[in-house]
């Protein structure tokens, strides 16, 4: 299934809690055009509060600071717990809920897109949404999430606007709540398995990036290019090449930077929106972590 492009993901389509001037935010995604996941990780000062449906599911990864949090949904009983590092709450988009703790924490709050989950369900089981809803979790355990968790807080502390990147957690984080926080995984109901990449396919793959590093190499734009779904491409990728699409992608748009850089006198911001990066500093940010210097630097040295 192909999703249309989303617009930025705002701190207004969710419940706001980083807009609360009581609460230091550390990072958050809408300054960084996000689109498929809201996220904030912020301190969060005392919180007595009534959120109110806004369909986007969304989960609360603690980071420091056990916190005595109570939660409960429209319909549902109380729930409370001590909840320290590692520990989350996952929460569907569909019910009024009612929080409140007195502590001060530290969380990361993600707020996953509701086509991404729509798509990912749609994808996985061949259903509608409304009929695999996400099931409620509190004070859990989850090592998946928890790694994806982790990701999107590195995400936002290097304040990365990689499109693609954060597109891949976006779909990672959708199929994981359909499989493991959704009613069908309760009632025991099976994901389609991907298929793996074909060569030929891989290698007509392999032709689309290399002849447009330049532009949109969205999940989308690569899954339709070899009749895959967005929504396996990451997996079925990984197994073909051994990286994710995000980091093939990065390395071939370095290779490029530095082939221009090497064989041209064009200047570095033209090079680097030659080679799909945003802007100057874009490029220079990825150069240094890969190659180890900056593009001026490696120009110089020949």
């Amino acid at each position: 299934m192909m999703l249309a492009k989303s617009p930025i993901f705002r701190i207004r389509e969710t419940h706001g809690r980083a807009g609360r001037t009581a609460n230091r935010v550390v990072s958050h995604s809408e300054e960084l055009g996000w689109t498929s996941l809201y996220a904030a990780i912020l301190e969060e000062s005392p919180l007595d509060v009534e959120e109110a449906p806004i369909q986007h599911p969304s989960f609360i990864y603690h980071l420091s600071r056990p916190t005595e949090v109570m939660r409960q949904m429209e319909g549902s009983g109380k729930e409370q717990a001590l909840i320290g590092p590692r520990r989350m709450c996952v929460t569907p988009g569909e019910a009024s809920t009612h929080w409140k703790h007195s502590g001060n924490p530290e969380i990361l709050q993600v707020y996953l897109r509701q086509s991404v989950y729509e798509a990912a369900v749609n994808e996985m089981y061949g259903a509608e949404a409304s009929s695999t809803l996400i099931v409620p979790r509190f004070a859990i355990l989850d090592p998946f999430l928890e790694q994806m968790a982790i990701a999107t807080a590195t995400a936002l502390r290097e304040r990365r606007e990689d499109g693609l990147y954060i597109e891949s957690l976006a779909q990672m984080i959708a199929v994981h709540l359909a499989a493991t926080h959704s009613s069908r995984s309760r009632r025991g109901v099976h994901p389609q398995v991907a298929a793996s990449l074909p060569s030929w396919k891989m290698r007509r793959l392999m032709e689309f990036i290399e002849a447009n590093l330049d532009g949109d190499l969205s999940l989308e734009r690569m899954a339709g290019e070899v009749d895959i779904s967005p929504l396996y491409l990451p997996r079925a990728f990984k197994t073909a090449f051994g990286q994710s699409p995000h980091q093939y992608v990065l390395s071939r748009r370095i290779e490029r930077a530095k082939d221009l850089l090497r064989s041209t006198g064009e200047p570095v911001v033209e090079i680097a929106l030659a080679c799909g990066f945003s802007s100057q500093s874009h490029l220079s940010n990825w150069f240094v972590r890969v190659v180890g210097v900056s593009p001026a630097v490696y120009r110089k040295q020949g």
